[in-house]
């Protein structure tokens, strides 16, 4: 099929479908590249916004240049002088006791101990707890190669008390998801790679010859870490203003796409006004529950494989202080909550601390995040009662006085896919059966990694795909 004067539609304006055009754009320049999106505006979830002086992401405030893809377009769009580094202050992840906050040793990423002098010393664990994660390096490597579940992982190797206090809320700040059906192929696949090869993540640790980022990384390698200097829907803007010749087209909900005698493809909505698309090629990069919807009509095996992926919701309390609110200096990135204390915070991450330009001087920027897999009622709270919670858990973790100046709650409804046990298993056949359509592709984060940078993998792969179908 030759792309030349083929149409090709995108489904979702996020920033995945966005990657894709941009591809596309690039790759096929004589295509008739559309862009339809539900809302009325591009960027999904990623939005910012700016009030008395604070500049407010709604959901994510930064991406990680490890994998390089969001900086690689950056890069590309010629934005990279544009991005912000983490503020080298107090570069550390603290996590909450049940008396106080204690920092993450020095030289433990995730799971990742560089630096086994700073976790003899942590006042997170008790010495038996230590001395258990440190026979980590006599723990035999599992022979059983299935799919295991992150809990089951973490306390295998490191003991019960390592995953409560340390591990688990550290991987609960990034997936939000119940540890026990996690699946540790297809989220931390490296650090099932390293028990298979070195026998031991300690001993995987030091046979890498840890340099100096990772033996002072406390919770993750910020210095790994951008934003740029506007907020994450500058990236947005950057896209759309490099697509010229893209139709992007808004309040355009898809209700449904089916198959064409001609190999193309009829692109209907649930607005009855709409006339309905004819495409030669389509990229979904909707929500994974809208994606199974749209196809069910193309193919039930896709679809029950689709919806089989489930998605978490999660709240965003952001609040704007003085300085002087607070009784605790704190100086940190950002505090995350053990789920074993019971407690109805996820984690809050202190936005000015990690980028200059989010809050006023001596004002402090707080994002609170509550909800994910194990506390989603939550998320059906009013706004008032989000905002009393989030005040009542940071009041605890580093001390308040009055109110607010600004808040803000954001709500992002199944907008967390769940990575199950078996998850990778279902995307092979959900590609498998994609297969069959190679003028048909999907992109987004329920496949294969959730992330900035991943969601921008999986367009410009979705943009690689249907390019390559054009060409054959």
């Amino acid at each position: 099929m030759d792309c030349s004067g083929k149409k090709i539609v995108v489904i979702g304006g996020g920033i995945a479908g966005l990657s894709a055009a941009w591809k596309l754009r690039t790759l096929v320049p004589s295509a008739n590249v559309i862009v339809v999106e539900a809302s009325d505006r591009a960027g999904g979830i990623l939005q910012t916004h700016s009030a008395s002086g604070y500049l407010i992401d709604q959901a994510a405030d930064m991406f990680t240049t490890e994998p390089d893809d969001a900086l690689s377009l950056c890069r590309a769009l010629g934005h990279e002088a544009d991005l912000l580094t983490t503020t080298p202050v107090d570069q550390r992840a603290w996590i909450a006791t049940e008396q106080s906050i204690e920092p993450v040793p020095r030289g433990f990423s995730l799971m990742l101990p560089a630096d086994l002098d700073a976790i003899q010393t942590t006042n997170i664990l008790d010495d038996g707890g230590i001395k258990r994660l440190l026979d980590e390096v006599n723990v035999p490597p599992s022979s059983d190669h299935a799919d295991e579940d992150f809990q089951s992982f973490v306390v295998r190797r490191f003991g019960q008390q390592a995953f409560e206090r340390l591990v688990q809320p550290l991987v609960s700040g990034i997936y939000t998801a119940d540890p026990r059906r996690l699946s540790m192929n297809a989220t931390m696949r490296r650090f099932v790679d390293m028990e298979r090869t070195h026998g031991s993540l300690i001993k995987a640790a030091f046979a890498s010859q840890a340099s100096s980022a990772d033996r002072s990384a406390s919770g993750a390698r910020y210095d790994l870490f951008r934003a740029p200097r506007d907020g994450m829907s500058s990236l947005v803007h950057w896209l759309l203003d490099s697509m010229d010749g893209v139709d992007v087209r808004f309040n355009w909900p898809v209700s449904t796409i089916e198959p064409q005698p001609n190999q193309g493809w009829a692109i209907h909505s649930s607005q009855p006004a709409l006339e309905r698309l004819k495409a030669d090629a389509v990229v979904i990069a909707s929500p994974v529950s809208r994606a199974a919807e749209m196809l069910a009509s193309v193919s039930q095996t896709l679809s029950r494989d689709l919806i089989a992926i489930r998605s978490a919701s999660c709240a965003v309390v952001t609040m704007g202080f003085d300085r002087s609110q607070f009784r605790r200096t704190f100086d940190g990135y950002g505090i995350v909550v053990p789920a074993i204390l019971g407690r109805r915070l996820i984690a809050a991450s202190f936005a000015s601390n990690k980028f200059p330009g989010r809050a006023p001087e001596n004002k402090m920027l707080v994002r609170c995040f509550i909800g994910g897999a194990m506390q989603g009622e939550l998320v059906d709270l009013s706004d008032r009662q989000l905002v009393d919670l989030a005040m009542n858990e940071l009041s605890k973790l580093v001390g308040l006085d009055g109110l607010p100046e600004v808040d803000f709650v954001f709500r992002w409804r199944n907008a967390m896919p769940q990575y199950h046990v078996g998850h990778l298993d279902r995307v092979d056949s959900i590609e498998k059966t994609l297969d069959r359509f190679p003028t048909l592709t999907l992109a987004g984060n329920a496949y294969r990694g959730v992330g900035i940078p991943i969601c921008i993998r999986s367009g410009i792969a979705a943009a690689t795909r249907i390019a390559s179908a054009c060409s054959s």
